[in-house]
C-alpha cells in the first residue's frame, strides 16, 4: 500500500517580511542617492539579508512513511523521524517567543528534541503528523476543538448502530 505524499507550504514571519519590504526600499533609495561606495556596500548586504532569509529558511514541509522532511531553497532538506517523536503541541510560552512565533508548532521527540514549524494549514498539518504516528501525544488546541468533536460524534454514531444491529437480531430470533 503506497501512501501519498502530503506536503505543506510555509507561513512566512512577519517581522522578516516588513522588515525585507523595508530593505528592499531602502536598498533602493540609497542607489539612487548615495554615492557608488555605500550603495555598493547597502546592495551586498540585501542580497545577504535575502539569500538568508529567503534561501536558508524552510519553504515546504512534506510528510511520507512516517517521515517529515524540511525543504530549502539553498539548504540540505533535514529529516524528522515521525516514530521518534511523542509530542506535538502549541509553543511552550517563552517571553522571546511569543511575540516572533505565535503560529509555530512544537514537535518535540524522544530525546526531547524541539522542532518549530510554521505551516500555513496548521489543522491540517497536525493531522498528518497525528495519522502518520497514532502514539504521538497531540496537545494543539485546534487540532483537538476539532477532531475531538468529530471523533465523539462517530463513536456515538457507531454506538446507536451496534445497538441498532443488536436489537434487530434480537427480534430476529425470537
Amino acid at each position: 500500500m503506497e501512501e501519498e505524499v502530503k506536503e505543506f507550504k510555509v507561513r512566512m514571519n512577519t517581522a522578516t517580511i516588513i522588515f525585507l519590504t523595508a530593505l528592499a526600499f531602502y536598498t533602493v533609495f540609497t542607489v539612487f542617492t548615495q554615492d557608488k561606495q555605500t550603495a555598493l556596500v547597502i546592495v551586498v548586504f540585501a542580497i545577504v539579508c535575502f539569500a538568508f532569509f529567503l534561501g536558508c529558511r524552510p519553504n515546504k514541509y512534506t510528510i511520507h512513511n512516517r517521515e517529515l522532511t524540511i525543504h530549502y531553497y539553498l539548504w540540505k532538506n533535514s529529516h524528522v523521524d515521525l516514530m521518534n517523536c511523542d509530542t506535538i503541541c502549541d509553543p511552550v510560552p517563552r517571553m522571546a517567543d511569543l511575540v516572533t512565533r505565535p503560529h509555530a508548532i512544537e514537535l518535540y521527540t524522544n530525546t526531547k528534541k524541539r522542532y518549530c514549524f510554521f505551516p500555513k494549514k496548521r489543522v491540517e498539518f497536525v493531522h498528518a503528523v497525528v495519522k502518520a504516528n497514532k502514539r504521538i501525544h497531540c496537545t494543539v488546541k485546534e487540532y483537538t476543538d476539532v477532531y475531538r468533536i468529530l471523533e465523539k460524534k462517530d463513536r456515538k454514531e457507531r454506538r446507536k448502530a451496534e445497538k441498532k444491529a443488536a436489537k434487530e437480531a434480537a427480534q430476529s430470533k425470537s
